[in-house]
């Protein structure tokens, strides 16, 4: 009697199945890297909208940085003395209104006081500058505070912007407007401020 081979052919159709293993393998590899993908996008995107959030902040501080300037200026022995020139805008000159236009703000060649702006010290940490270029503000001068011309501003020292008018022996008002571009030179960010003066 002959033995019956039962054994079953391992493949019983060669070459149908060659290559199925790498197309599935390559199929989920591109789906890999989609995603991969698709989540760099994703950081780099958030990564630059905190960087943005970060240099707005920064312009912002340096806008203030220039006010405290201005301030400084203003709370001297003496005042200086306004006219059209160098950003000192007296009461009958108007004052730049487009304040975030870089325009409005360029520094005159060589920097420097000028072009309807004044330049603000850099700020630096350790020797290094923490701008892109210096922080600049201007100075309106307004009317006397007991002067009727005065009640557009709405300012009064009794309290700033209660429309109080008081003598002009109490002191007197300016506008102070700053302006800085943030580290990047791009950002740029106006603040602006009243300031009495005592007499």
């Amino acid at each position: 009697m002959s033995q019956l081979n039962t054994s079953l052919p391992t493949n019983r159709f060669p070459g149908q199945e060659r290559g199925a293993a790498l197309l599935v393998s390559l199929v989920i590899l591109l789906v890999l890297t989609v995603l991969a993908l698709s989540s760099m996008q994703g950081t780099s995107t958030q990564e630059r909208m905190v960087s943005a959030q970060r240099d707005a902040q920064i312009a912002l501080e340096g806008a203030e940085a220039a006010l405290l300037a201005a301030e400084a200026e203003l709370s001297g022995g003496t005042l200086p003395t306004f006219s059209a020139s160098a950003g000192l805008y007296d009461e009958t000159t108007a004052a730049p209104t487009d304040l975030l236009n870089p325009q409005t703000w360029a520094a005159p060649s060589g920097g420097g006081n000028g072009n309807g702006t004044r330049e603000a010290p850099m700020p630096q940490v350790d020797g290094v500058d923490l701008l892109a270029e210096p922080p600049r503000y201007f100075i309106k001068e307004t009317p006397a505070t007991g002067s009727t011309t005065n009640s557009g501003f709405g300012l009064g020292t009794g309290g700033v912007a209660d429309g109080v008018q008081q003598s002009t022996s109490n002191g007197r008002v300016f506008r102070v407007v700053a302006y800085s571009t943030g580290a990047s030179g791009e950002a740029g960010r106006a603040v602006e401020a009243y300031v009495i003066r005592a007499q």
